[in-house]
């Protein structure tokens, strides 16, 4: 039985519209605070499940000892900065620096007694397993483990570029950008010696793809004569594609009974994970545009400051991704399925809510959020079901 968890905790960047860009010269510098959680995944027939097979555990020559069952409950704390800067007015760069404040697991431990044991004269307890394991050397497993506080993730660099806009772009105020994301591999992998562990790289935290494309648009509605809208509709379509992983194997020196797969699955063993393919579509509306005042923000302008965004904007929104087949790479090839029946193709829904408070138009560069997504309403196919709550705050700077 494994109980390091590729956690799968979606921490994705906070978002406004689909293809804001920063004017030329100016800065954003967010900070924000994710909590995530993680205690399920989908089967092929899309029923939640626990993250962790049931471990049988026999007795030699003396039949089932009982079946060790865990229901793992993965928690992670993370710190998010975003650092954006516009180089023009249609081209934004920016570097994103994810931190693991801390994971947490809870193993939620359970014992389904077996067969009759002579040795004992009846069945086996769940502080009777454990006897026996401990005369092997295996520990008992911990209830609960934390780690990784305050260890980095992978980080990313990022581009945006605002598209062209001809004809009826420019008269309906739609635009288009196209970004690119790559990741740099700065985060670590889980412990593999140890009973319960996490790392934090983007494949096991599956915040976001190593390399990734999108193609979005945004359709603004029922704008005032400032052209700030009160409806925004946006659309999202997207790859992710993830860098091989290797991993070194547990040689049981800690966990005898649980890590020691060495011996049959080599020193080292490669994880190729499945590419994504998703598109999202979200809902803005704007119910408070609010007062404006000429200051710092707008440039002393009270037209521009006009056009700032709305003090509050409410938002929903949808993302639907199909995921490939992960494969497993050891010398094992029983072993590689056990891992691999589980990653099939298949799919998952993260439905989103959010709320943005925006003090720009009052001459305060600074803007508040916070948002909820959830996989766990809408069931998926071989995946996990991660659920994240967010809150942050964005200001703008420009120093020339």
């Amino acid at each position: 039985m494994r109980f390091a968890l590729c956690v799968l905790l979606v921490a994705s960047v906070a978002r406004a519209t689909e293809t804001q860009t920063l004017p030329t010269g100016t800065f954003s510098l967010d900070v924000s605070y994710l909590s995530s959680s993680l205690d399920k995944q989908w089967s092929g027939d899309r029923k939640a499940i626990s993250l962790i097979d049931d471990s049988p555990r026999y007795e030699p020559g003396a039949g089932l000892q009982g079946i060790l069952r865990a229901r793992p409950r993965a928690e992670l704390s993370i710190a998010l900065l975003q650092i954006l800067y516009g180089v023009t007015d249609w081209l934004t760069v920016g570097l994103y620096v994810p931190i693991v404040l801390q994971a947490k697991v809870t193993t939620n431990l359970s014992w389904q007694p077996g067969d009759y044991q002579s040795s004992v004269g009846r069945v086996y307890s769940f502080d009777d397993f454990w006897a026996w394991a401990a005369s092997l050397g295996q520990p008992r497993v911990p209830d609960q483990w934390t780690g990784n506080q305050g260890k980095l993730s992978d980080l990313v660099l990022g581009g945006r570029v605002l598209l062209p806009r001809v004809g009826f772009m420019e008269k309906s105020h739609f635009r288009w950008a196209g970004t690119l994301s790559v990741a740099l591999p700065t985060g670590t992998n889980f412990d593999p010696e140890a009973a319960v562990s996490v790392g934090t790289n983007l494949w096991e935290l599956n915040a976001t793809g190593d390399v990734e494309t999108h193609l979005a648009a945004d359709q603004p509605l029922f704008l005032d004569d400032d052209g700030v809208a009160r409806v925004n509709l946006g659309a999202d379509v997207f790859g992710s594609f993830f860098y091989p992983q290797r991993y070194v194997a547990g040689t049981g020196k800690v966990n005898p009974l649980l890590d020691n797969i060495a011996p049959y699955v080599g020193s080292t063993y490669t994880v190729n994970p499945g590419s994504w393919l998703g598109a999202s579509f979200n809902l803005e509306v704007s119910p408070i545009i609010g007062p404006s005042r000429a200051s710092i923000v707008s440039g002393g302008d009270a037209a521009k400051a006009r056009a700032l965004p709305a003090l509050l904007t409410l938002s929903a929104g949808i993302t639907h991704v199909r995921t490939a087949q992960t494969y497993w790479h050891s010398e094992s090839p029983t072993w590689d399925w056990d891992h691999e029946k589980y990653w099939q193709p298949g799919d998952k829904t993260t439905v989103r809510v959010g709320v943005t408070v925006s003090f720009l138009r009052l001459g305060v560069p600074l803007q508040l959020y916070a948002n909820y997504r959830t996989q766990s309403l809408v069931p998926g196919r071989y995946t996990r079901a991660a659920d994240v709550f967010a809150v942050g705050a964005r200001t703008v700077l420009k120093f020339w």
